[in-house]
Order: structure tokens, then sequence, then C-alpha cells
């Protein structure tokens, strides 16, 4: 199938949402060859789709070309084509799902942050949805330490949403990729995110979901990634909490549970090298010292200058980067090591 064809389609299941759809898309996972008969205003509109995507900088991955990503080539009703802005990388079959809460607690951002931060800093490439909450802090954490990510959308490319994650949208630019099978200017809706869902778990080697509700969009991707064939994560929670519900019980229905980044390196085949290199991880030498006095029970600003002979103004420059980077975390003015070397 030409490109045309394959946005035509598009175009008809996700604008239109005409009837016949449904027997072209089964023609075209059974025969991708095959050549449905559009009319001239079907053409029209996907010349329109392309000269749209030109003046936005936009590219568009057809499937059957070579720059389509092979691991959401093999799963059920596979995208017609992707609408990409930043770049894929080969890298980036080496990638975790991280999803969880719109609404979560503060626990669940710090924590889907720090597993991000974990992950990132191997080379992993961490996947979201750039959703309020639990999506907002894994892409942050890959960021944050120079990591890769990517970001499935459940609207057009063009259309951010949130709003309010319009700085992190164009953060992801500039190391990794926004993707989206939904035609430009599509608008965000319930319909959207299952169709979206499943493409942040296919193009996963697994899910972590940090925090989710006893009936969530979370839960629908680890659905997702169990009919793929893709481990399941889930951050044990508390057992009174709402936010706890969802994750809880997929622990209690067979998913892994996820206490340290080593659960996923352990269990998912292609991360096992990853195990030796993490504790290959090479710090700074005042990184190495500040590790060091933390363990040896130093935990306040003074205490960690008096352990490495550090001067307080640039101690607190290293201790920032440092939490920014996973290794250390704040509490109440105290330091804490958060990162086993």
């Amino acid at each position: 199938m030409k490109l045309e064809d394959l946005i035509a389609l598009n175009l008809q299941r996700f604008k239109k949402r005409e009837q016949n759809t449904r027997f072209l898309l089964k023609e075209f996972e059974e025969n991708g060859n095959f050549k449905p008969n559009f009319s001239k205003d079907d053409y029209r509109a996907a010349e329109e789709e392309i000269k749209k995507a030109e003046e936005l900088s936009v590219k568009i991955y057809p499937f059957n070309s070579n720059t389509f990503p092979e691991q959401l080539r093999k799963i059920k009703d596979p995208p017609l084509l992707l609408y990409v802005k930043g770049e894929i990388q080969d890298s980036d079959v080496f990638s975790i799902g991280i999803v969880g809460a719109r609404k979560c607690t503060e626990y669940g951002r710090s924590i889907a942050r720090k597993f991000s931060n974990e992950l990132a800093i191997l080379g992993i490439t961490i996947v979201s949805g750039l959703a309020y909450g639990i999506d907002t802090s894994a892409h942050n954490g890959a960021l944050d330490v120079n990591g890769r990510t990517v970001a499935f959308l459940g609207s057009g490319i063009d259309v951010i949403y949130p709003q309010s994650n319009k700085s992190l949208y164009e953060r992801i630019l500039k190391n990794g990729a926004i993707i989206s099978e939904f035609p430009i200017g599509i608008q965000p809706s319930q319909y959207n995110f299952p169709f979206r869902n499943r493409l942040i778990s296919g193009f996963s080697l697994g899910i972590v979901v940090v925090e989710a509700e006893e009936k969530s969009g979370s839960l629908i991707t680890a659905g997702f990634a169990l009919e793929q064939g893709k481990d399941v994560f889930a951050v044990p929670g508390n057992v009174t909490s709402a936010f706890s519900k969802g994750t809880n019980k997929l622990i209690k229905d067979g998913a892994i549970p996820l206490t340290d980044i080593s659960d996923i390196l352990e269990n998912i085949n292609e991360f096992r090298n990853l195990k030796r290199e993490r504790n290959e991880v090479k710090f700074s030498d005042e990184e190495n010292l500040v590790l060091g006095v933390l363990e040896n029970g130093a935990n306040t600003v003074e205490s960690i200058s008096f352990g490495t002979k550090i001067k307080p103004v640039k101690l607190n420059q290293i201790l920032t980067e440092m939490e920014i980077k996973g290794l250390v975390k704040r509490i109440a003015g105290r330091y804490i090591k958060t990162y086993d070397n």
C-alpha cells in the first residue's frame, strides 16, 4: 500500500469513523498489500495530511516502511502509521513502560522518578503517556539524568495534553520522541486512550505500574502487556490507599512485585547483562566521597562537609546534582543515600 492509502484508511478510522473501516482493517492485517478503493476526496485529505505534517516537522512512518518500529509491527492490531516528532533510535528497543494514576500520591511520584532515574542511567528508554501524575514523573526522571524517553499520545501529535506539560513535551523532543497514531488535530478523548495504551506496552519490553485505582487505564495497559507476552511489574502499596488497589490486585493476579530495579533486570532477558553494569556506573571523585560519608552516618550539609572536606557552597551544588541523578534524597533537611553502588 502507498502512504496515501494508509493515511486515507487511518483518517477513516479515527476521524470519519466510517462503518466499512473495520472490514478494511481486517483486510489490511491479513493482507498488507491489498488495494482499497478510496475516493478522490479521501486522497485529497491524505495529501493535505502529508502537507500538514511537513509544516509541523512531523515524520510519518507507514507500517510497511523500514522506519516503522519492529516491536509495534508484531502486536495485534498494529497501527497503520505513526506520526513522530523527535527521533526513534535503535537503542529504544531496550525500553520499559512506566505508567500509573494521574491523581497520585507524592510517594508514587517519587518512586516513578526514582525507578526512571535508575533505569535511564543504564541506557534503558522510559516509555509513558505524557499524562499528569506518574507519567510526568517517569518522563522527567529519565530526562533528569540525560536519559531517553518516548511519549505516546492519545491525541494528534500537534495536540499537547495536558497543556501544562508543554515544556515537558518540548524537553522530550531533545532526547527522545513524541509518537501518535492519531491524525493531526485529533483531540484527546476517552475512546483514544486504550488505543494509545496498547502502543505503550507494545513498544516496551515490560510494563511498570506504580499506582493505580481499582478501575484505571494503567490496568488496561497492563492487560495489553500480558496479551503481548510482556512482563508486568507492580509497586506494592498501602492497603488502605485507593491509589494502591489496582497495583495490589495486579500482584495478587500474578504481576511481579517491584521494590528495586533489580526485579526488572533479573526478569527481562534483554536486561540481565545490565545488572553487572549497574554496579559499574562511574561516579565523580566528589560523589564517591559524599556517598562514603553518607554510609558512615553523616546526613546534614555540615556533617557531610566535615567528612568530605568539601566547602558547603560547592557541596550544595554537588548534592543537588546527585539528587537529580537519583543518588541521594533530601528529607527534612537531611540527606539519605538512595542508590546502591
